[in-house]
């Protein structure tokens, strides 16, 4: 009789042991981890964390300056560049905007320098603004007619007319085109000579073609 009952409790013991062992990682399985209770389950990544933006960081800008320009606001010329009131003084971005002042055709030089303020840098763009063209004259030869030599210049696309800018680069196109004109009249052998003067208001200019025979 003692075998028997033996023989029952160690047959029943081996029917609960598996019973046991499954309940045990199914309970396992469903805890759930502490990131899933944070989680958005429909985000396909994590949301990116606030504390790595960069910070910026060294002397700031306490004022920004335009010395030279005559004819152009200071409010037009800093939408012309990066740099702002109350941001980081950077080399790079000043180089920039230097280059953004001269691509608008309005300065013929330009430079910048620093002034150390109360409360940070003062950044002061120094420029040299292209002069206001008055008037076009043409002395030494009757062949040929202002309004002549302005119509050349349209066609030729030559930027150089009455109450635009000056622009010391486009004189000698300007020049041989009116050579060209005045040699279609007849007159080759002469040459033409261009005379840039200052004149009265500042900044402006008064532009002088003298033809010449040559010698």
């Amino acid at each position: 009789m003692r075998s028997n009952k033996l023989a029952w409790a160690l047959l029943i013991g081996l029917c609960l042991l598996p019973a046991s062992i499954v309940s045990a990682q199914t309970t396992k399985l469903q805890e759930p981890t502490p990131s899933s209770t944070k989680r958005n389950p429909f985000e396909a990544v994590p949301e990116p964390r606030q504390d790595r933006a960069p910070k910026v960081s060294g002397p700031t800008i306490e004022a920004i300056e335009f010395r030279g320009a005559i004819h152009m606001p200071q409010s037009i010329l800093q939408v012309l560049i990066e740099s702002r009131v109350g941001g980081a003084y950077n080399v790079e971005t000043l180089r920039r905007d230097c280059q953004a002042l001269y691509n608008s055709g309005r300065f013929s030089d330009i430079a910048w320098e620093t002034e150390r303020g109360s409360a940070g840098d003062i950044v002061r763009f120094v420029v040299v603004e292209r002069p206001l063209i008055q008037s076009i004259e043409y002395q030494g030869d009757d062949t040929v007619t202002i309004p002549e030599i302005l119509e050349r210049f349209r066609q030729r696309k030559v930027r150089l007319l009455v109450q635009s800018l000056y622009n010391e680069n486009e004189l000698p196109r300007a020049t041989a085109t009116v050579q060209e004109l005045v040699a279609e009249k007849g007159r080759q052998n002469i040459t033409v000579t261009p005379l840039v003067a200052p004149i009265w208001p500042p900044s402006t200019v008064k532009i002088t073609f003298r033809v010449e025979e040559k010698q």
